[in-house]
């Protein structure tokens, strides 16, 4: 993988949540090569790039195909695992091949289709008719499950295609009563028939009401005399009670699909966050960009968003829509939309609390995520606002921003940072040292490194930034600006007072105040905190070099280059400190004479 591409990769790994989810590794075709999960999200692809990876050759590898990665973001780490096996399964990613069989959950498929049905554990999903449960995440518990239920509801485990034209015999466990016998015409269609949607409801859940079914079946029973009869509807609500524990779907919902809709809103841009469930599995989440046209963006337009999600590619219409309970829907305007689409009713639900309330809080944080990782969403659209707002002839694709850091008197730098289409280009950043200035003169130190800057540019024949930003008033403006005296065709020139964020431009008269969410602002903002905060780091170091470098010289027969010999022999000057004269002895330019002499001076320090 090239410097670029791995530079690019983890700019937007460092954007990457850390919140449950799976994670979808694609190459240059948008073709998922690996599909994995993760109980922190920015953590676990990070370590991609750092790990030796020795018990798993084939990931450099697969790193060297990798394009970009996507993510969807879950509520737990039970449902990131379920979501990462669907996906998988259906999607079937090279380099999950290892893995593939370990994660694909079971389910249990009771066959309605058949005259006489049967309950059996599947691994994929076939649109045949059939009820189906699950995905289980406990494989065990599941065959247990199953196992209770052909003991309750005596169900046939047997492949034979019934009605058979003459019965036979049943088999054992016919009298094991595991089975209620169809083979061998020993219960009716109609009953076995009651049996099969007494397993579905025990599979749904609906324990209470079937026991309750059972229990006055049982009173009747005994009440006639139908002891055996009774005792048989007494095992069953026994075998129903203690299976009641051993049923576990991954999420708390009802079979039926639904799609659940979460918005985030940013500057200039909307997230729509669509969960897709099937069967109560999350299978999918995507995620659609709209900009938003005016600053006063109408929310009455999130309805129009739905609405174009079930308009495009022929997007399926499930059973239910989740919308966030908020004035900026109108269910009743979008329901009316989904009666009219065809058979199949659709019902627009805007829950306030419960488990469906929770899936809404759940999409809102999904668009939220995605929102914030692809901050900023259109940087360009910040600079024509930028170009807008200082009154700018042409657009300032490439900014440099300066900021003076010092302490007191002592220690003066400067840095620079430059931003190319919105976002930072760290190869174009410098570090500069204040070599004219004496005393603290903000004022002359700002001029002194943006003269330095353009000379240098032109020197070597490259072209000006388009726009110079500097940090401060008026006052380090109008400096900045006798630098730019100097030189023919100077670059554009704003500058942001740090309190109370006001810009300042030349092409403009007065003033310029923007609102805090304004783009423009917050353009100019991300820039002066990144150059302050690249000045600072330049600073600190300068700082502590300079510290312990010009104390050592200070002191009788040491120069610049003996003390940057002990300091790089022994760390520090605490050290040289404590050191022994034969130790100091061996430094270069030292003997025990010096050093002596050196041990004897260190105590003015």
């Amino acid at each position: 993988m090239n410097e670029k591409r791995l530079h690019s990769l983890l700019e937007q790994i460092s954007r990457f949540p850390e919140n449950p989810g799976v994670y979808l590794m694609k190459d240059e075709s948008d073709a998922p090569i690996y599909i994995g999960k993760a109980v922190n999200l920015k953590s676990r692809v990070r370590s991609y790039f750092f790990d030796a990876h020795e018990e798993r050759a084939h990931i450099p590898v697969m790193l060297q195909k990798l394009h970009h990665i996507d993510w969807i973001a879950t509520n737990n780490e039970t449902e990131a695992l379920i979501l990462e096996a669907n996906l998988i399964r259906k999607v079937k990613p090279r380099y999950n091949v290892d893995l593939r069989d370990d994660k694909h959950f079971p389910y249990l498929k009771v066959t309605t289709y058949e005259p006489f049905p049967r309950l059996l554990i599947v691994r994929k999903v076939v649109r045949d008719g059939s009820v189906y449960f699950g995905p289980y995440t406990d494989v065990r518990a599941m065959r247990r499950t199953a196992d209770y239920a052909r003991k309750i509801f005596r169900i046939r485990n047997c492949n034979k295609s019934l009605p058979l034209q003459k019965p036979v015999r049943p088999c054992i466990n016919y009298s094991m009563k595991r089975c209620s016998g169809p083979c061998g015409e020993k219960i009716s269609r109609v009953e076995y028939r009651e049996a099969i949607n007494d397993l579905i409801r025990f599979l749904k859940g609906r324990r209470s009401d079937l026991i309750r079914e059972l229990e006055e079946k049982m009173a009747k029973a005994s009440e006639h005399l139908e002891f055996e009869k009774a005792a048989g509807f007494r095992d069953q609500i026994q075998l129903i009670k203690d299976a009641s524990r051993l049923q576990q779907v991954d999420l708390k919902l009802s079979d039926t699909d639904c799609d659940v809709f979460g918005i985030a809103h940013g500057d200039r841009v909307m997230c729509l966050a669509v969960l897709n469930f099937r069967g109560g599995l999350l299978m999918a989440n995507r995620h659609f960009l709209f900009k938003k046209t005016v600053w006063d963006f109408s929310e009455a337009n999130h309805d129009y968003t739905i609405l174009q999600f079930y308009t495009m590619e022929g997007q399926q219409i499930p059973k239910e829509v989740l919308i966030p309970p908020d004035e900026s829907f109108s269910p009743a305007i979008l329901q009316r939309w989904f009666d009219e689409q065809g058979d199949t009713k659709t019902e627009v639900i805007a829950p306030q609390r419960g488990v469906k309330k929770q899936l809404i809080a759940m999409a809102e944080r999904n668009a939220k995520l995605y929102l914030a990782q692809k901050t900023p969403p259109s940087a360009m659209e910040d600079i024509k606002d930028l170009q807008k707002v200082l009154a700018l002839p042409y657009l300032p694709e490439t900014i440099e921003a300066f900021d003076i850091s010092n302490l007191g008197e002592s220690f003066t730098v400067a840095g620079m940072v430059q931003f190319k289409d919105g976002m930072p280009n760290k190869s174009g950043y410098r570090r500069y040292k204040i070599k004219t200035v004496e005393g603290q003169n903000d004022f002359a130190m700002m001029m002194e490194v943006v003269g330095r800057r353009l000379k240098r540019l032109k020197e070597e024949g490259k072209a000006f930034p388009d726009l110079l930003l500097i940090d401060g008033g008026k006052g380090q403006l109008h400096s900045a600006m006798q630098a730019l005296k100097d030189f023919d065709n100077p670059p554009l020139i704003a500058s942001l007072a740090k309190q109370e964020e006001i810009l300042f431009s030349p092409c403009i008269e007065g003033e310029i105040r923007l609102p805090p969410t304004h783009p423009a602002r917050k353009l100019v903002q991300r820039i002066r905190d990144e150059v302050h905060r690249y000045a600072i780091t330049y600073h600190r170091k300068i700082r502590g070099k300079q510290f312990f470098s010009s104390s050592l010289e200070n002191l009788p027969a040491i120069g610049k280059k003996k003390a940057t010999l002990l300091l790089k022999h022994f760390g520090s000057v605490k050290r040289i400190k404590e050191a022994e004269v034969a130790e100091i002895a061996k430094v270069e330019g030292f003997s025990e004479k010096s050093a002596q002499q050196l041990k004897n001076n260190l105590s003015q320090l």
